[in-house]
């Protein structure tokens, strides 16, 4: 069974320097990247705090497709654009394609690292238990599932995702947003932005700021919500929430100053939040 899930932005970066141009500017190894592979990345400022967080799939040897789980596509293209210079390269956002989850009885389950064309878009497994299959497809009228959208955010947040609302762009440092953990930070390779930033925290160490799970009492907060301990003091922001399983609470991931053990918190409203230690 294919269900429509929301919209999804995506960017496509094609032509003979596409890769090239995406290995200068993106935190992961796009240039090791095999055709018909994909894998997560981040595009960070020159301060090495993210701009953007997306799934890279290599559809062609050179045509990229980036897909933002939480939009953004169109600020981020025309980011991009001054950035292309004398390259041989174009960047262009689509708005009109959409996020499906197919069920494994769709088709044979991909690889991790796989992406699959399938009736005209591209399907890639996603983290989480039970598997979850992501089709990005351009159909036309496909009408959203809320209910399932729900469920599908709660595996993002049980796999500590770090899906990037626009809103919070240039807000965390790369290590804030655990991108070694997904493999979509390499330390090892050329120049990027924010690299020589990165480099000296991983080295030296100083980030005390990672994503948590949490559970909120009531509705969903929004994004970018601060967090605030019984003091008051800021310690955190919601990254994204949803509808939690049980009635009258939300989930969601926000990225907090660690901790050990399971603590009480707030947002600056009143709003109870309970973080794990996972």
């Amino acid at each position: 069974m294919t269900t429509p899930l929301c919209p999804a932005e995506l960017i496509f970066l094609s032509g003979a320097d596409a890769v090239a141009f995406a290995h200068a500017q993106f935190t992961s190894d796009i240039a090791a990247l095999p055709t018909g592979a994909w894998q997560w990345s981040t595009w960070l400022d020159p301060q090495g705090r993210a701009r953007a967080f997306f799934a890279v799939l290599r559809v062609e040897p050179e045509r990229l497709l980036l897909w933002l789980p939480l939009g953004g596509a169109t600020a981020m293209r025309d980011a991009l654009a001054r950035f292309v210079l004398r390259a041989k390269v174009q960047v262009e956002a689509a708005s009109d394609w959409t996020l499906h989850a197919l069920e494994p009885g769709d088709m044979a389950l991909p690889a991790a690292d796989a992406v699959v064309t399938h009736m005209g878009g591209y399907a890639f497994l996603q983290p989480g238990e039970p598997a979850r299959i992501a089709w990005l497809a351009h159909v036309e009228g496909a009408a959203a599932n809320p209910d399932e959208l729900v469920r599908w955010r709660r595996a993002d947040i049980a796999a500590r995702l770090p899906l990037l609302a626009p809103e919070l762009a240039g807000e965390f440092v790369a290590q804030a947003l655990d991108l070694e953990r997904l493999d979509a930070i390499r330390f090892d390779k050329g120049c990027y932005p924010g690299q020589e930033i990165v480099a000296r925290l991983h080295f030296r160490g100083g980030n005390k700021r990672h994503p948590h799970r949490v559970r909120v009492d009531g509705a969903p907060p929004a994004c970018a919500t601060p967090i605030v301990d019984g003091d008051g003091s800021g310690v955190g922001r919601i990254l994204y929430a949803t509808t939690g399983a049980n009635a009258g609470t939300s989930e969601a991931l926000a990225v907090l100053i660690d901790e050990s053990g399971e603590r009480t918190l707030r947002t600056e409203e009143g709003t109870f939040i309970h973080c794990f230690n996972s």
